[in-house]
């Protein structure tokens, strides 16, 4: 065989096996996040009847129920005497049904059932929902939506899609999510962020690489954005800098480790961890 056809065919050979090489670490990388779609409690369902039937809880108390329902302490005082809601919530928490995968797009999913509702608790305006189920070539680099009103949110979904308010039926059929509330941030400051998100953010172009082939901080009304930055950008508007890590790229676990947020409701994530 001539050498130029033998070193052709080494070559070729070669690229065979690095393609092949990368495409079974990617399916094997997206078989570890499927099997990461969803954390059910590993210990028991309890009766909560006696506990719920109490005039006043104790921080025992509190603590069972968030450990049964996902439910904040904050979360319960409002839900107080609405037993049929929480215990609702703590069914979700315990749900372990098959999660079915969308793919949105070459590389990435989305987990979620396709027959199961869950239940969120009463949205403020300014309150953030996230979401790690959502994964791309193995990562999870989640979803996350900035609220409007309480039945109104505002995404960036996808590549080719520009921002536009949503309900939040994709949060209730996700395999997980996370209801923030904002804390130590005036009811006024969360009032004129959401007027700015109405104005600004509604109809933006999105990009994976806002942040690094533009500006992360683009003003008044940015150029492009994604779903972390949407949320980022409404805050940062008004000096609330709501990326945990400061990186030119803000994802939805930053914001889901921000002090600026309180976690008001789990369902889906380790009640430990949460998402570090």
């Amino acid at each position: 065989m001539p050498a130029p056809l033998r070193i052709t065919i080494i070559s070729l050979l070669c690229l065979l096996f690095f393609f092949v090489v990368v495409m079974s670490f990617f399916v094997i990388s997206d078989g570890v996040a499927h099997s990461l779609a969803r954390v059910v409690p590993s210990y028991a369902k309890e009766d909560l009847s006696e506990v719920l039937e109490k005039e006043q809880w104790s921080d025992e108390d509190y603590s069972l129920l968030y450990r049964q329902t996902g439910l904040s302490r904050s979360a319960l005082d409002e839900y107080k005497g609405n037993n049929s809601f929480i215990l609702a919530c703590q069914d979700d928490l315990f749900y372990d049904g098959e999660v079915s995968h969308d793919a949105a797009n070459f590389g990435s999913s989305h987990d979620y059932f396709p027959d199961k509702m869950f239940h969120i608790v009463s949205l403020r305006p300014g309150d953030v929902l996230i979401s790690s189920s959502v994964h791309t070539l193995g990562w999870r680099n989640g979803h996350a939506a900035l609220v409007l009103n309480s039945s109104q949110t505002l995404q960036a979904i996808t590549i080719g899609v520009p921002s536009r308010v949503q309900g939040l039926v994709w949060f209730k059929e996700a395999s997980n999510f996370m209801v923030l509330r904002p804390k130590n941030i005036d009811q006024s400051d969360i009032a004129d962020i959401v007027a700015y998100a109405w104005d600004n953010l509604v109809n933006v172009q999105y990009s994976l690489f806002t942040g690094i082939f533009n500006e992360k901080n683009q003003a008044e009304r940015p150029e492009t954005t994604q779903c972390a930055h949407l949320v980022w950008q409404a805050y940062m508007a008004f000096g609330y800098d709501i990326d945990s890590d400061g990186g030119p790229v803000v994802t939805p676990k930053d914001i889901a480790n921000s002090p600026y947020f309180e976690v008001i409701q789990v369902n889906g994530f380790d009640l430990e961890k949460l998402w570090r």
